[in-house]
Parts: C-alpha cells; sequence; structure tokens
C-alpha cells in the first residue's frame, strides 16, 4: 500500500510506533515482515556485528524498529534492518523519543522473499543520494552481500568472500557463509 498524500517525519511519529511504515520523499510506504528465513538471517548479522560494536565502543547498532531521517526537509525515513551510527556522531544526537535525525554509517538491508527489485532499486537511491557510506544488501536466495559505497560500483560478494566493514568499521570481517548458515 501506498499513500500519496505527502508527509513528514513529525507526522510519521505522530501515527505511532505499531504502524509498519517508512517515509520516501513524503509518501509513506508500508513495510511488510520479513520471511523467517530472512529474519533469522538479519538477526544473526545483527548479533555478530552488534558484539563486534559493542566490545570496542565504537558507537550503536539498531534494529528495524530504529528511523533513520534521511534528507533536511524530514521528507525520508528509512528503517534499515540493521542500522550502525559512530560514536563520535552520537555526542548529542540520540533522541529520547524520535527518529535519528541523519543517515546510519551503515545500513544492512536483508532481501525478503516478498521484497521488489524496483524497491529495492529505489531504496539503494535514497541511501545514496543521502550520502550513506556503507550499504549492504544481504539477499539469501542468492546467497550474496552487495556492498555500496559512494563513487564506487556495487560489489557482489558471494559465500566464498570475507565481508568488511572497511573504514566504517575497521576490523570487522566475516566469512559471508557464516550469516547464511542457520541449522
Amino acid at each position: 500500500m501506498t499513500s500519496t498524500q505527502l508527509m513528514t517525519a513529525d507526522e510519521l511519529l505522530a501515527m505511532g510506533s505499531n504502524v509498519p511504515y517508512e517515509l520516501w520523499e513524503g509518501v509513506l510506504r508500508e513495510v511488510s515482515p520479513s520471511g523467517f528465513r530472512s529474519g533469522a538471517i538479519g538477526s544473526r548479522l545483527q548479533i555478530l556485528l552488534g558484539q563486534f560494536v559493542l566490545e570496542r565502543g565504537l558507537g550503536l547498532t539498531t534494529n528495524a524498529d530504529a528511523g533513520y531521517v534521511l534528507s533536511g526537509a524530514s521528507q525520508t525515513v528509512v528503517a534499515p534492518d540493521i542500522g550502525f551510527v559512530r560514536a563520535i556522531r552520537l555526542a548529542d544526537n540520540v533522541p529520547e523519543r524520535g527518529f535519528f535525525h541523519g543517515v546510519p554509517d551503515l545500513a544492512v538491508e536483508v532481501i525478503s522473499p516478498t521484497d521488489e527489485r524496483a524497491d529495492i532499486d529505489r531504496k539503494q537511491s535514497l541511501y545514496a543520494r543521502a550520502g550513506v557510506p556503507l550499504v549492504w544488501w544481504v539477499d539469501p536466495e542468492r546467497r550474496t552481500v552487495t556492498v555500496h559505497r559512494p563513487g564506487q560500483d556495487p560489489e557482489i560478494l558471494d559465500e566464498s568472500a570475507m565481508l568488511d566493514g572497511g573504514d566504517i568499521l575497521p576490523g570487522f570481517q566475516i566469512e559471508i557463509s557464516r550469516i547464511f548458515d542457520l541449522p
């Protein structure tokens, strides 16, 4: 379901936390629950990434319940499956209530079977235009991770490769096969 009435981040917030929506350039976008397998893969990566960040005091990770206001006009709010914000950017910017006003340093999206390619491409375009420095698209079906960095072509890594945090999460490395190895 897509609304055509333009909204702001404040209006989305006023709708309450039990509404499954993001806001893309002022347009309300329904976000359906992920498939179980996609959710389990996202949870596994959240634990591994979160533990790395926590042990080193690098910042904060968030799950899909946290919203990020990407545009200065408060017209775009996204909720990546996993978000990471470096500690240096958090000093006085952790809201008691509401969304984080700024881009995540890392956005991780786990593709669900119901996700459509056009929506994936559009959301990546929102991340790119907002200047998100690192985006990982995790594809459980293909068992790949597509890495997006500003000014570079996307890099598709298969399960034989290592995924690393680059200069956003220095020292973070994981074998991609570990992300997909579910019991």
